[in-house]
């Protein structure tokens, strides 16, 4: 009867879990929507309000970067993923960057290349 009660209780848990929304992540979004050019609204409205913000200046133009979070997913992230970064806090996000409330470019080797440009 306690074997019965335990497997119940686990496939009512599974199937609750199966059935919750999915929070979209950056292993989420469809990527192919991303157009350079895209204005600033757009992006948002498309994927919803990002996780962080930061402005980077690059040689004199401001760029603006939104971070939108990403799920932990062991293969599509981290090394294996060259458009997402990891911070510091451990969280796995990917880097949209505008310039002149125009999507430039995106992925984490562009952040990379804004932040710490080649002399």
């Amino acid at each position: 009867m306690r074997h019965l009660l335990r497997v119940s209780a686990c496939v009512l848990i599974a199937v609750a879990v199966w059935m919750m929304p999915q929070v979209a992540g950056a292993a989420d979004l469809d990527r192919s929507r991303l157009k350079t050019g895209m204005t600033l609204p757009e992006v948002v409205e498309a994927f919803g309000q990002p996780a962080q913000i930061e402005w980077i200046n690059m040689k004199g133009t401001p760029v603006l970067f939104l971070f939108y979070e990403a799920e932990d997913c062991l293969l599509c992230l981290g090394p294996w993923d060259p458009d997402v970064l990891t911070q510091n806090d451990g969280r796995t996000v990917l880097p949209l960057g505008f310039v002149t409330e125009r999507l430039a470019n995106w992925g984490g080797k562009f952040y990379k290349q804004v932040k710490s440009p080649t002399q």
